[in-house]
């Protein structure tokens, strides 16, 4: 019933009038004294009538009245525009139906047919006033529904954008930190063993096509995450050589779950990070995956520093909070990300994320 949809507002028009008529028609012959007796034709010609002056009146209104902008108004407001409109549009309906109906219910004498007792003021006006009200409350009703339609909808495309942009903005956080963190094991590399650097190059390059196709799309497979972890490892293993242990239990119905690209490599990360490159003897990084109640079940288990190591260079927790925002943001309420420091030995960074029903 917008104006975005014309043949839609005439079809309702035609067929809420083209039902008034009908039902006054059939009103007529179930209570023909109501009529005087006047011929079935007579009946449909004055409801037709009646009812084009109808549309005529209503027509008008939507217009001239703005009834589109009615439903942004407070209740109360609404209320009384919506009372007002009707005695208005009853009382211009009423006379401009008595001026249709004249020709056709006035006797050849001038004297007073039975119609023209019907066409007295008080009684049509307020059984016309009675349609408009509904009229407009059929109305409003629809255009009340589709604007609260159209402002959620807005709202949802404000907050897909907001998420989008959210997204952009913590995996370019992510992103960088990672990449820096293999330039400078590559650099130190160079000049002791080339032929090393060259694999760490190698390396290096498949991960970085990884980080660049990762923007689109937002969640690849664990199988295809876990490729990039490997070379990740194999570059790190270059740099910390036996200090770095890498064992996996990831169980093979596991590998087509969903993942947010790039969460495991940084959980991995965090583990060397805060975890074997602070230890002069290096330690183990477990990487498990399952799936346990229709959940994936992922864990990046590391060494753990003791207390009075000192803390690794440019430590603000930035990335392991980014990796849980992106969790949540990507997989949803259901999806968490913990850390687990209770055991001394030990660091675990737990995963949960729902499966596709």
């Amino acid at each position: 019933m917008t104006s975005r949809n014309p043949w839609v507002y005439a079809a309702c028009q035609a067929g809420g009038w083209g039902l008034y008529t009908l039902m006054n028609v059939l009103l007529a012959l179930v209570t023909p004294s109501m009529e005087g007796g006047a011929p079935l034709h007579r009946v449909v010609l004055l409801c037709t009538i009646g009812s084009l002056v109808g549309v005529c009146v209503t027509h008008l209104a939507r217009s001239r009245l703005r009834l589109r902008e009615w439903v942004r108004l407070p209740m109360r407001a609404l209320a009384v525009r919506v009372v007002g409109a009707s005695l208005g549009l009853g009382a211009a309906q009423t006379l401009l139906a008595f001026l249709a109906f004249y020709p056709f219910i006035a006797s050849p004498s001038g004297a007073s047919h039975p119609h023209i007792q019907l066409a007295g003021f008080l009684y049509p006006l307020t059984i016309w006033t009675l349609v408009m009200f509904m009229w407009l409350l059929v109305y409003c009703t629809v255009h009340f529904i589709h604007h609260a339609r159209t402002v959620e909808l807005e709202r949802w495309k404000l907050e897909a954008a907001a998420r989008s942009a959210e997204l952009r903005f913590l995996k370019s956080q992510l992103q960088p930190h990672f990449l820096f963190n293999c330039l400078n094991s590559t650099r130190a590399l160079i000049t002791e063993d080339p032929q090393r650097a060259q694999e760490v190059v190698t390396r290096l390059s498949s991960l970085l096509r990884y980080a660049l196709a990762s923007r689109e799309p937002e969640t690849v497979t664990l199988e295809r995450e876990l490729q990039v972890v490997r070379d990740y490892l194999g570059l790190e293993g270059v740099r910390l050589d036996e200090r770095l242990r890498v064992r996996e239990d990831v169980a093979p119905e596991a590998l087509g779950a969903p993942v947010p690209a790039m969460l495991v490599q940084s959980l991995v990360e965090n583990a060397i990070k805060h975890g074997i490159a602070r230890m002069p003897e290096g330690g183990e990084v477990t990487l498990s995956a399952h799936v346990r109640e229709g959940a994936l079940c992922l864990e990046v288990t590391n060494t753990a520093a003791p207390a009075s190591t000192p803390p690794a260079p440019h430590s603000s927790g930035v990335g392991l909070h980014n990796a849980s925002e992106r969790l949540r943001l990507l997989c949803g309420a259901g999806a968490s990300l913990q850390l687990d420091q209770s055991q001394a030995a030990t660091t675990t960074a737990r995963v949960r994320i729902p499966l596709p029903a």
